[in-house]
């Protein structure tokens, strides 16, 4: 059983929709301060889940229980594009699916609802620092799909900062154990005020590590990960570049290409 609501900040559901295998809602409402999302799951599964117009729907997998989206205000709604969560008429749409087959690979960390707060909705970012603790700089904004590297700050220039902390790591956890075959990394790209990192550690839920060098740029730098299975990955140990006299290294994008695990 899948179900969608929406409460306000006291706790009050507005409207909600339950289905077996698929909820399709339309709310009748500008969000107000508070507003938040509630989507519930009896059991593990893949899902698609587009909770916005203006925002591409996300291929996730759920573990099960409540997953709470709350709705973006103010300085908390600038990674996003310029109409989200916006307006009277928002429709919602949460249908089941199956992976694709088990053995192609696919886009396994991408997730553009991913929100900051705990979640049984995988693949999730997190980080052990965001620079000035601000969204524009969150680590959710480095699974969001976007690309665009030369720039920083407000939407469609996401990016996750390490706030000059040499001890900083980033880390994708994805609910349950999967193949990592490839690993892209976007480095944001805003020179000169950016710095780079040249190393970086790669470091897998199942213990094994990979050390990568980094060149200074935005484009696509791509790893070989040799299927490994693991639950989760990091990037930490990271490494910037001390001949450049910017202090701001910062990652645009990171991507897994990988396959469902067996077992």
């Amino acid at each position: 059983m899948i179900s969608i609501a929406l409460y306000d900040k006291d706790g009050v559901c507005i409207a909600e929709n339950r289905n077996d295998q698929h909820v399709h809602q339309l709310f009748v409402r500008e969000y107000k301060e508070g507003d938040r999302f509630v989507l519930y799951t009896d059991r593990k599964q893949h899902l698609r889940v587009k909770l916005d117009s203006c925002i591409e729907s996300a291929n996730v997998y759920s573990t099960g229980g409540s997953f709470e989206y709350p709705i973006p205000f103010g300085d908390d709604r600038l990674p996003y594009p310029v109409g989200a969560f916006e307006g009277e008429y928002h429709i919602l749409d949460v249908m089941q699916i199956q992976p694709e087959l088990r053995y192609e690979d696919r886009d396994i960390s991408t997730n553009p609802l991913d929100v900051r707060e705990k979640t049984t909705v995988f693949p999730h970012c997190t980080a052990s620092i965001e620079t000035r603790g601000e969204s524009i700089f969150a680590a959710r904004n480095t699974i969001d799909g976007l690309k665009e590297t030369d720039g920083h700050g407000v939407w469609p220039f996401t990016s996750w900062g390490d706030n000059e902390d040499s001890n900083a790591e980033i880390h994708i956890d994805f609910g349950r154990k999967v193949v990592m075959n490839k690993l892209i990394i976007n480095l944001r790209s805003d020179f000169p005020h950016d710095n780079y990192w040249k190393q970086v550690d790669i470091l897998f839920g199942n213990g094994q590590t990979m050390t990568l060098q980094l060149n200074k740029t935005g484009i696509d730098q791509c790893f070989d990960l040799k299927g490994i299975i693991a639950e989760s990955v990091k990037l930490c140990r990271l490494i910037k570049d001390e001949n450049d006299p910017s202090p701001f290294p910062a990652l645009t994008h990171w991507q897994i290409i990988g396959r469902e695990c067996d077992n």
